[in-house]
């Protein structure tokens, strides 16, 4: 015999743990939907490859990139059990006959009555004001989007790109996806711009210029 509420149960246990595990995707949730989906394959890969590769720098060799990312894998991991043994803040404990890792929170430090009377004092003189407008008021101020160059051409300008790259930045930062800021009536905010935009734009090495500019 079945117990029908038990199994109701245990089927929704199992979803929300494929859903933690990204075995499960949800279509219309940017949270829980396919990790993959925003991957280049075919022509649109094989014309990136290069670029894109060049800007993470990894090899075009799979295998290269692979056994590069194997062996600091491997060493990260030799580092961190050399260093276990004498880590006062790290340490195994048995718990229901397994072997877990605990790890020592920080302590913590309370705010300084001045620290606080200066928050308050500050956020009482700030506008309310969305985010995207304060940072397209700093990209037009500092002009730190023209910052984000073509791999191939550092002297090349997006200006005409700095409405869509803002709102790549939001999505990036705010860890919400590209779906929330997408308007198909504003050319800047469609889709594809956006995408592109994320794709040849976003690096490592414009976004340190950004920050400085």
């Amino acid at each position: 015999m079945v117990d029908k509420k038990a199994y109701v149960f245990c089927c929704l246990d199992r979803l929300r743990s494929a859903l933690r595990r990204r075995d499960l995707f949800v279509a219309t949730i940017i949270r829980h939907t396919d990790a993959r989906i925003g991957l280049l394959s075919g022509v649109a890969w094989e014309n990136s490859r290069s670029t894109i590769c060049r800007s993470l720098g990894h090899s075009l060799s799979e295998d290269e990139t692979i056994t590069k990312l194997n062996h600091q894998l491997d060493q990260t991991y030799r580092a961190v059990a050399a260093n276990l043994p004498a880590n006062p803040s790290a340490r195994v404990e048995m718990s229901d006959g397994k072997e877990d890792l605990v790890l020592t929170g920080l302590d913590k430090l309370e705010d300084p009555p001045s620290l606080t009377r200066l928050r308050e004092a500050v956020n009482s003189r700030l506008p309310r004001v969305d985010l995207p407008e304060i940072l397209l008021e700093i990209a037009a101020r500092t002009g730190f989007t023209s910052k984000f160059t073509y791999v191939t051409e550092r002297n090349s300008r997006a200006d005409d790109l700095g409405t869509s790259l803002c709102a790549v930045l939001i999505a990036e930062a705010c860890n919400i996806g590209m779906e929330p800021l997408i308007r198909n009536d504003v050319p800047a905010l469609r889709r594809s711009l956006l995408s592109w935009s994320n794709q040849i734009f976003i690096r490592n090495e414009t976004l340190n210029e950004a920050n400085a500019c």
